[in-house]
């Protein structure tokens, strides 16, 4: 019995999962939508989402200056880690000038997390760069799922997943 285990097989091997996985969300983040599986649909909803909500809320340094110069605490602290926020609020008291080079830091590191599942530079820049602004003021639930009907061989359901406009 599976209890309490998350994810779905998606019946292939772990390494082939992972591609799989990897190859669906390069796929959606470089054409904005794709068509597969309900299954595959599924499994790939969270993780995209996850990443769509790292770039935007670590991404911009610009944003990260701003909160930190500002002392905003709570804020800094729902979007980055206990020490990241920690780091980035002495730095912004005790080194002015070194705060946009610690901010950079936590913007590359975003980066470099979410070039650990996409397949390509050009897929992690642009969400970086054009997915994540979209999203700026919105808290979650970056992605739609329409039912188109089923596939003519196996009957497998089909659907259209996409990131929404903003």
């Amino acid at each position: 019995m599976r209890h309490g285990v998350a994810g779905k097989k998606l019946s292939r091997s772990e390494d082939q999962r992972t591609a799989l996985r990897r190859g669906l969300i390069s796929d959606l983040f470089r054409h904005d939508a794709i068509t597969t599986t309900q299954t595959r649909a599924d499994a790939i909803r969270g993780q995209a989402e996850r990443l769509i909500t790292l770039a935007r809320n670590r991404g911009n340094v610009n944003d990260l200056v701003e909160l930190a110069k500002a002392g905003d605490r709570v804020t800094l602290a729902r979007r980055l880690t206990p020490g990241q926020a920690e780091a980035l609020l002495n730095k912004a008291q005790a080194d002015p000038e070194g705060l946009p080079k610690a901010a950079a830091a936590i913007a590359v590191n975003a980066r470099r997390q979410a070039a650990r599942t996409l397949y390509n530079s050009d897929v992690v820049q642009r969400l970086f760069d054009e997915i994540a602004p979209r999203y700026a003021t919105r808290s979650g639930g970056y992605t739609r799922t329409y039912k188109l009907g089923q596939r003519k061989g196996d009957a497998a359901p089909i659907v259209k997943i996409e990131l929404l406009e903003e």
